[in-house]
């Protein structure tokens, strides 16, 4: 059980990254298009919130079974 949640904890560290990506993608494509709208601000904003909750997660998974972030990327 324990080594199942540290990979969903590595699961969500990647989507975490991706959702980086994305939200700088999202950043670049409105400086490009000099696009102010608010709604792509929105879905950007929005983009980052699920990214700090999808690390806050992780986090808990990993607190949760005593591993700490920092240790795990010892391993």
């Amino acid at each position: 059980m324990h080594d199942e949640i540290i990979e969903l904890a590595d699961r969500l560290d990647d989507t975490a990254e991706r959702l980086a990506e994305l939200s700088i993608e999202l950043l670049q494509g409105a400086l490009a298009d000099a696009d102010t709208s608010d709604e792509r601000s929105r879905l950007e904003r929005s983009v980052t919130r699920a990214r700090r909750a999808t690390i806050k997660a992780a986090s808990i998974l990993r607190e949760s079974t005593g591993v700490s972030a920092d240790a795990e990327e010892l391993w």
